[in-house]
């Protein structure tokens, strides 16, 4: 790092090397006030370089080289400061000049001449091009002429080579076609050899011979090709006669093969039929039989139970034969059929097997319809048995009930006979109700007793199942108002909510349509709106936990799942809107308040802004310095508190403020709230602007002056006093040192005609945080200097 030395006023120049932490592009050296800070005056790319390069330094750091920066070595008059820093004595600034434009004179002289030079090399180099060209122009015209001479004769010799092979191919044409006529007659006869029956074989090969005889000649070139195929021709012909005939021989023989195996196949078939004849008849008989032993069987009403079972027994046992014999020749049937198929019986055969098989399928369902009956039977007697028992014990049940054995049953015993029966104690009511209609309580009303008394018992069961569910209904009633009262809540606290909504959404209107609100208004505004979010959110969290409380009870309870589904999926519907609409305020109010975040910090930037170009005016106004400003303000202090800042801020001429904003203006300023040291308080005053369009800096006030240097468009000035107005000319002129090379002269600020030369390009901490917003910021400058001391 190497600083210019200074009085202690004035900024502070530094010359540091920088590596590539921040990327190779930012790595190099820098000419800054800061070691790393982001304010920065030119830049140089020579990496290699151990010390600051003397030439090539960019000025602006993004902008072209500046041919007049140039450095030099203060050789043995090199001074360290107190942290052993070098840094270098800058020479003095007449001689300087000086130099400077003679080496400007010199360095316009050499480019002029540079510029004549190259422009007599470029004449004589298009003389020599246009001379090149006319050259080869000429080349190219004779090839051309060359050319199409020799394309000419190419062309003659091609016509009268075409002419003869045309000849040539007409005679050899004329001699094709009379040797393709004698082919074609010969292959016509070679065509019917080739399809000729055993019958005309030996007539059409002589036909063959004589035209191969007669037209070998006439053939020419192709009559070797022809004679081999009449000759192939014939070999084939003779092998497929002999083919037909074999082939003839063979279907004789097996002509009588199959006469031999149909005549055995018919044989067959007739024994077969003969065969399945018989099974019928067999199976028919034993159907017979067994249909004569069932013939009596049920029509004997007043038969013993016992006797009509041994015939259902019997007549069963011999429908089970008969089954059994139809079985066996259905079996037989079925295996036999395919046999039959085989030997290709006629359709009357078929016809007559299919009856057969059908007659064993009628005596099958007749043996059904048997056995039906037998079953029948058999159930009858099976019923007239068991009614007979439970006869007998309900006989036995009433003699065992009737104690006293008089035949009828008395009050005392039939409650007796409901404990002990159907568990289950007769009412003096019910109990007088029944003897009333049964007594005398005999045999013959036992039946009717036990029906009686089990109805009772049901009765008296469904009251107590009645009272229960009455109780159950209550309670489930409750259970419903419940229900009900957690969605009524749920759907007050949604309107609520929505009600809420439509509130911050009318108060954030002025937020979404991007209306232009002082900063603390918009403020007020996005706050509002935020807090009857807050509240809808909240109510639509109440409304959800309403909500999910009356689903888990209504699933709790079989009778009362599903109550208020309807309602409840509605209500889910509208607090989901609802916060679909929060949602997307939420993001309107945050943008809002980021919006009013902002243009606070631009409004109180700008208010800054304001100030400096009002203290320089007071500065210049009181012939002041910076230090004596300070000095005012600290109130002889080494430092300045927020109370004396905003004091003195306030008294300024011509700078008007809104309640509070001096203290805003200090806490802008400030570093994290602490008092302005004399450093931090000179940097905050300090005021640039910006070169919009070409001007020059004298060394005077005045226009007539001598002139520093030419300012160029782009280029950014630090004033020092001023502006003041130059009486010859009328226009306002501010002293101003420019940051590129620390040229000092006064600059023009507008011109007398409204046309502005320089614009107010804010201070020192504006540039400063503009710097900061960078896409790829450099850190602190306290925190990376001594990493750039040890680079």
């Amino acid at each position: 790092v190497y600083r210019k030395e200074s009085a202690q006023s004035t900024v502070s120049v530094l010359i540091y090397f920088w590596d590539e932490r921040d990327g190779p592009s930012f790595s190099g050296w820098w000419f800054g006030p800061k070691v790393g800070g982001d304010q920065v005056w030119a830049y140089n790319s020579q990496k290699e370089s151990p010390a600051p390069p003397a030439s090539g330094w960019r000025v602006p750091w993004d902008g072209p080289v500046d041919p007049g920066l140039r450095l030099s070595s203060g050789g043995s008059k090199a001074a360290h400061d107190g942290r052993g820093v070098p840094h270098t004595v800058p020479p003095r600034r007449g001689d300087e000049d000086d130099r400077r434009r003679r080496e400007e004179l010199r360095r316009r002289e050499e480019e002029s001449q540079r510029r004549q030079e190259e422009q007599r090399r470029r004449q004589e180099e298009q003389a020599r091009r246009d001379e090149e060209r006319r050259r080869r122009d000429q080349e190219e015209r004779k090839r051309r002429e060359e050319e199409d001479r020799r394309r000419r004769r190419e062309q003659e010799e091609e016509q009268r080579r075409r002419e003869a092979e045309a000849k040539r191919r007409r005679e050899e044409e004329e001699v094709r076609k009379r040797e393709q006529t004698a082919a074609l007659s010969v292959r016509k006869v070679i065509q019917r050899v080739r399809i000729a029956t055993p019958e005309t074989y030996d007539s059409l090969r002589g036909e063959l011979e004589e035209i191969l005889k007669d037209r070998l000649e006439e053939m020419g070139s192709q009559a070797h090709k022809v004679s081999e195929e009449a000759e192939t021709t014939l070999k084939q012909a003779q092998k497929r006669i002999d083919e037909v005939n074999e082939k003839r021989a063979e279907d004789e023989r097996r002509r009588e093969e199959e006469e031999k195996r149909r005549k055995q196949e018919n044989e067959r078939v007739e024994q077969l039929m003969k065969e399945a004849g018989e099974k019928v008849k067999e199976a028919e008989a034993k159907v017979a039989e067994a249909e004569a032993g069932a013939a009596g069987l049920g029509e004997q009403k007043d038969a013993e139970p016992e006797a009509v079972l041994e015939a259902a027994d019997a007549a069963q046992k011999g429908a089970e034969g008969a089954r059994a014999a139809i079985d066996a020749a259905l079996k037989w049937f079925g295996e036999k059929n395919p046999e039959l198929l085989e030997n290709r019986a006629s359709r009357g055969n078929v016809m007559e097997w299919n009856h057969l098989a059908e007659r064993l399928e009628q005596g099958r369902r007749s043996l059904g319809k048997l056995e039906e009956k037998a079953a029948g039977a058999r159930d009858r007697a099976s019923r007239k048995k068991a009614a007979l028992g439970k006869e007998q014990e309900r006989k036995a049940a009433f003699d065992k009930h009737d104690l006293d054995k008089d035949g009828r049953l008395s009050r005392d015993e039939v409650l007796a006979f409901g404990k002990a029966v159907h568990s289950f104690d007769l009412p003096d009511e019910v109990l007088a109700k029944i003897m009333l209609s049964l007594e005398p309580v005999t045999f013959e009303r036992f039946h009717p007793l036990h029906q009686k008394v089990a109805i009772a018992k049901l009765e008296a069961k469904e009251r107590v199942r009645r009272a229960e569910l009455a109780v159950r209904q209550r309670k489930l009633e409750e259970q419903r108002k419940a229900l009900q009262k957690f969605i009524d809540d749920a759907e007050s606290l949604t309107v609520s909510a929505e009600d809420s909504v439509s509130k911050a959404e009318v108060e954030a209107k002025p937020l979404a349509r991007e209306t232009d609100l002082p900063a603390d208004e918009m403020k007020g505004v996005a706050t509002n709106a935020q807090a009857l979010v807050d509240k809808a959110l909240e109510e639509l969290r109440a409304a959800q936990e309403k909500l999910q409380r009356a689903e888990e009870d209504s699933n709790a309870e079989d009778e009362l799942k599903g109550f208020g589904r309807r309602e409840i999926g509605r209500l889910h519907s509208r607090r989901e809107r609802a916060e679909n609409r929060v949602e997307r305020l939420s993001g309107t109010v945050k943008r809002g308040l980021d919006d009013a975040t902002r243009k606070a910090y631009a409004e109180i930037d700008q208010k800054l802004t304001e100030s400096v170009a009002a203290i320089h005016k007071h500065m210049h106004a009181e012939g002041k310095t910076g230090e004596q400003l300070f000095a005012d303000a600290a109130g002889g202090g080494d430092s300045v508190p927020r109370d004396r800042y905003a004091e003195f801020v306030q008294g300024i001429p011509e700078l008007t403020l809104a309640d509070g904003q001096a203290e805003r203006l200090f806490d802008h300023v400030a570093v994290e709230g602490a008092d302005l040291s004399k450093e931090r308080f000179l940097e905050a005053i300090r005021f640039f602007y910006k070169c919009v369009k070409g001007t020059v800096a004298n060394q005077e006030l005045t226009i007539k002056s001598k002139t520093v240097r030419r300012l160029e468009v782009g280029e950014i000035v630090e004033a020092l006093s001023g502006p003041a107005k130059e009486e010859g000319a009328g226009v306002r002129r501010a002293k101003c040192q420019a940051l590129r090379d620390s040229a000092t002269g006064w600059v023009t600020i507008e011109g007398n005609q409204g046309t502005p030369f320089l614009v107010q390009y804010g201070n020192f901490l504006v540039i400063e945080k503009e710097h900061a917003k960078r896409p790829e910021p450099k850190e602190d400058a306290a925190e990376q200097e001594p990493a750039a001391e040890k680079a």
